[in-house]
């Protein structure tokens, strides 16, 4: 623990802006200024050295220890109770303030008032934490203000325990999910629950014939052995590869009211991703622009946190996406026929360059564009039209959206699938999208 600062506490500022003001006024109005000199020297040492010595006797260390229950991860918006025990192992009791250092993206609710703790007691302090940026943060040192024993100064002591937290996209949801088979069972409002197009491509196992299966199900000569009905269990083919292309360009800065279109892709395809391990296929996943990551195939549930931590703390930057520099990156990487979905915002800038890049990657993959639309579009046209400029903006974002519609017909016309949606909604479309793809027999 080392000293930090010392400030006056504020009676002391006031005990001597009044006794400078009693000066000054007797030295104004009382005319034995000889007398007043005989006494107020000796007062003003008298006052100093209580001053003084008050700071002396106060000015070492605390024997304070303190210990913080902090998560070491956290998640994206979320509030979180920091517990700090702290025990006075002095003979005295002290009056004192606390906190930790933090990060200026990390909100925090704390009341900052003097608190006594006895000699040799303990006790427990509780504030409140939110991240506002995902990645790699610091909550660092514990700082104590500590009022010294006349109550004339405030000591700053500095307490080196300084801890590396990692903040993750919000997935409460994640832990939610028991079981997806076929379908996720997750309760998302928009998740559509899909008839199976057949029963799968692979065998499984047999058993007694259910009402309702098809006649191509029952094993003739197992039910010839057990004189009853035996139809065959198929199961939705495995082992099949979804890559994801995250597009991590200015596009996709736009904010939104809980994040920007980013944060929004990367929290529904990290979703995606635990989806995709649990049905058994295998799962990768590459952002391009100048924050280009690359995370190979995985497969198994217990690789969601591999995926996790791959990108937890990537950021779009302020460049537009090369789509055809992304398209032959993929294609370098990964030749056998995959599904890829490619998440991005389509904007004047962009939108007939796209065309192209997929056509190309169509050749090789099952393509997904996955489109987030254009908020600050949305919002210019779903605003109340009170003015002649209101209405200037209206048809203009009519007209932008038009363009953009224009292009995903297009897009759709050529064999790609199409997915366009708001951001709060782009979970339940992924998965969708995933899910209608491996019900199909589509790869």
């Amino acid at each position: 623990m080392k000293l930090s600062g010392i400030r006056p506490e504020l009676r002391l500022i006031q005990g001597g802006a009044l006794v400078v003001a009693l000066l000054v006024l007797t030295l104004i109005f009382v005319e034995e200024s000889k007398t007043l000199e005989l006494y107020s020297v000796p007062i003003a040492i008298a006052l100093l050295t209580i001053i003084g010595f008050d700071y002396w006797v106060s000015r070492h260390a605390p024997l304070l220890k303190v210990t913080r229950k902090l998560p070491n991860n956290l998640s994206f918006q979320r509030w979180y109770d920091i517990e700090l025990t702290l025990e006075n192992q002095m003979n005295n009791g002290i009056y004192f303030q606390v906190r930790d250092h933090l990060d200026s993206s990390i909100s925090v609710q704390h009341k900052q008032e003097f608190q006594y703790i006895g000699a040799k007691q303990r006790t427990k302090l509780t504030y409140r934490i939110k991240p506002n940026q995902r990645g790699d943060h610091r909550v660092g040192d514990t700082e104590y203000c500590v009022r010294s024993i006349l109550g004339l100064w405030q000591i700053l002591w500095l307490d080196n325990n300084a801890e590396q937290v990692k903040v993750y996209p919000d997935f409460r949801r994640v832990n939610q999910q028991h079981s997806l088979k076929g379908i996720s069972n997750l309760p998302i409002n928009g998740l559509k629950i899909m008839r199976k197009r057949g029963q799968g491509t692979e065998f499984n196992h047999l058993r007694e014939y259910r009402q309702g299966d098809s006649v191509r199900q029952i094993d003739w000569k197992s039910s010839s052995k057990l004189q009853k009905l035996i139809a065959r269990e198929y199961q939705e083919e495995q082992n099949q590869h979804i890559i994801v292309m995250l597009d991590a360009g200015q596009q996709m800065n736009i904010e939104t009211e809980t994040g920007s279109h980013f944060d929004a892709a990367l929290n529904a395809l990290l979703m995606l991703s635990h989806t995709v391990l649990k049905q058994g296929d295998w799962f990768s996943m590459q952002s391009f622009n100048q924050q280009e990551r690359w995370l190979e195939a995985v497969k198994g549930e217990q690789n969601v946190s591999r995926v996790m931590n791959h990108f937890y703390d990537l950021y779009p930057d302020q460049s537009y996406g090369d789509y055809q520099q992304a398209v032959s990156d993929l294609l370098q990487k990964n030749s056998k026929r995959s599904l890829v979905l490619m998440v991005t915002t389509i904007d004047d800038q962009n939108a007939k360059a796209l065309l192209p890049a997929l056509k190309r990657l169509q050749r090789h993959h099952l393509v997904a564009l996955v489109n987030i639309e254009n908020q600050a579009l949305a919002k210019a046209i779903n605003r109340d039209i009170t003015h002649i400029s209101d209405a200037d903006r209206y048809c203009s974002a009519i007209e932008i959206k038009n363009r953009y519609q224009a292009h995903l017909k297009r897009m759709t016309k050529e064999g790609i699938i199409c997915v366009e949606c708001s951001p709060e909604r782009l979970l339940p479309h992924v998965i969708n999208t995933y899910l209608s793809v491996k019900h199909s027999g589509m790869l």
